[in-house]
């Protein structure tokens, strides 16, 4: 099954879902973080030989990166319904983008109406006309500086420090 472009995407079909099928469909989280240990460069390694012997049995030609990519975690969502069928697939890398999806799955799989989520688009109501604020009262200056002048003989003087405490 292919994977979902985007991550508002996936969270509109999997509310779809969820809110059609809500005792049968499952929500699936794999979280993988890629290591340096010794069977994962193996691993890596013996991938690597089997996609350039593949390359090279189909004439292909195999180009090796100068630079190793760093490796990167990564977040896999799957929303599954098997009396359907129906698979949702979406990967990411982002930080921020793991904790918003994390916590609206989350409200999903609680009952959380769709609605009151705001994942689907919002369609603008009917224009509303702009009316005129208030005009504001103009209040004198000299009245605000007399107001103050008072006040300054009872606060005291400021202590003097090295910034906050």
């Amino acid at each position: 099954m292919p994977y979902l472009p985007t991550s508002q995407a996936y969270l509109e079909q999997s509310a779809q879902l969820l809110q059609a099928y809500p005792d049968t469909t499952r929500i699936v989280t794999k979280y993988s973080f890629p290591t340096n240990r010794r069977g994962n460069l193996i691993r890596a390694h013996k991938s690597q030989v089997r996609k350039e012997a593949k390359a090279t049995a189909t004439g292909g030609t195999t180009t090796t990166p100068a630079h190793p990519s760093t490796a990167t975690a990564t977040l896999t969502l799957k929303t599954f319904n098997p009396t359907t069928g129906i698979c949702l697939h979406y990967r990411t890398n982002k930080l921020q983008e793991v904790g918003r999806l994390i916590t609206t799955l989350g409200k999903l799989a609680a009952g959380a109406d769709v609605a009151g989520l705001g994942l689907s688009t919002v369609v603008p109501a009917a224009d509303v006309e702009m009316v005129d604020a208030p005009a504001e009262e103009v209040v004198p200056v000299v009245a605000k500086a007399q107001g103050q002048g008072q006040g300054q003989s009872a606060k005291g003087k400021k202590k003097g420090g090295k910034g906050k405490r």
